[in-house]
């Protein structure tokens, strides 16, 4: 049961995480919108940065938002599961305690 809590706990920091990584790409993909045709817009690799041209950054930015999108759907999946199953260990600890106290009486 504490593992199943545990697994939650991490599964809901990685599911904000995505999030935020998401929101990022968003923002920046409306700032660079913003921008005009003739601005160098610079990719970020590693520890250097690539010149780009706006069509290029902006289907990258598109790929890291729906990839976050497809890793939130699935952790949200993984999370019902460990919910259930924290229940079923809920319900099974319950049913013992009970079984103990009636054989005590």
């Amino acid at each position: 049961m504490v593992e199943t809590q545990q697994q939650l706990k991490l599964l809901d920091m990685q599911i904000d995480q995505q999030k935020r990584m998401q929101q990022h790409a968003k923002l920046t993909e409306s700032e660079i919108g913003s921008l005009s045709d003739t601005t160098r817009v610079y990719e970020g690799v590693g520890r250097m940065f690539l010149l780009q041209d706006k069509s290029t950054i902006n289907s990258v930015l598109e790929g890291k938002v729906k990839a976050a999108d497809d890793k939130i759907k699935n952790m949200e999946g993984s999370k019902v599961y460990y919910q259930q199953k924290l229940k079923e260990s809920e319900d099974n600890l319950r049913e013992m305690v009970a079984q103990r106290q009636a054989a005590k009486s």
